[in-house]
Parts: structure tokens; sequence; C-alpha cells
């Protein structure tokens, strides 16, 4: 895959997150995942790396169950 296009689609999941985040706050994570679980092709895949970014920037951890995640 290009370099390019790939910089272009990560700045676009980017920005969608940023977004996201602004205008929904704590709740954008749930949002972007309930958006990855519908079937629609490539898209669950943008909304996918939309959520793993939305955790980055809320600092949750992903793939914790509860009791792990105070360890």
């Amino acid at each position: 895959m290009c370099l390019r296009r790939r910089a272009k689609r990560w700045a676009r999941v980017q920005a969608r997150a940023r977004i996201m985040h602004r205008h929904y706050g704590d709740q954008a994570y749930f949002i972007a995942r309930e958006r990855a679980r519908l079937p629609d092709g490539r898209r669950v895949r943008f909304w996918t790396r939309v959520a793993i970014e939305l955790a980055r920037l809320e600092a949750r951890a992903i793939g914790l169950g509860t009791g792990d995640r105070w360890r």
C-alpha cells in the first residue's frame, strides 16, 4: 500500500476520533464500537480504528477484563 494513502487514511481516523471526542465526550468510544459492529464492509475497519484511537486518547485499557484492570 502506498505510504501516502496510508497517511491520509490515518489522518482521517485521527480527525474523526478528535471530532467524536469533542462532541460526545466519554461516550465517543462506545459509539464508535457500536458503529464498528454494523455490517458495512470496509467501514467496519475504519470505525474499529477510530475506536482504538479514542481509547488511546481517553487512556482506556482495551481487551482487559474488569478484574485485570486493577492488578
